[in-house]
């Protein structure tokens, strides 16, 4: 092993809160239940787009643009401010100074992810920060596949550090 892949959201930004008050931002606009950080935790899935199902809302009746558009215009102004997982910048820098070199793999749209990542001063320690070239927060497989190949990479020679079930699977998957 050689290389670390890291997730961006809630692996190396601590953003639970602020995905919490982006959903109720939501939420209110469209006069749905708020939810608790518990909710958020225990249905939290990807693609995003499950994660509202999951929560009883009815994509026939508010679509995911129109929620995915609220959300991004509230999450993305404060996105920095939420700031990086206690020890994470720390953990980058360490895992560098030993050799390995790291890229970010996120699910994340890549012009924000690259703004976000720059402020956050991750960008210098990274290979490469790929995200979705759109807004859509689907599944981030065939990036990570576009990813390794940019970098040369095999399944033996990477790990995927990731917080979700889904990153389990995609590390799998690669």
């Amino acid at each position: 092993m050689k290389h670390i892949i890291w997730d961006f959201n809630g692996t190396l930004l601590s953003d639970a809160q602020l995905g919490v008050d982006a959903d109720n931002h939501v939420f209110d606009t469209l006069g749905l239940p708020r939810i608790t950080i518990d909710d958020y935790r225990r249905h939290m899935t990807m693609p995003v787009r499950d994660f509202y199902t999951a929560l009883g809302v009815d994509l026939n009746v508010y679509t995911y643009d129109v929620i995915s558009r609220l959300w991004l215009d509230y999450f993305n102004p404060r996105a920095v401010d939420a700031g990086l997982v206690p020890g994470a910048l720390k953990a980058v820098r360490r895992l560098g100074g030993k050799g390995y070199t790291q890229s970010i793999l996120s699910a994340s749209y890549e012009v924000s992810l690259l703004e976000q990542c720059d402020a956050l001063g991750l960008t210098e320690h990274m290979a490469l920060v790929s995200g979705l070239s759109d807004e859509s927060a689907r599944k981030k497989t065939d990036i990570g596949r576009r990813q390794m190949q940019q970098l040369g990479l095999t399944g033996d020679d990477a790990v995927l550090v990731g917080d979700m079930v889904a990153d389990a699977e995609l590390a799998h998957t690669l």
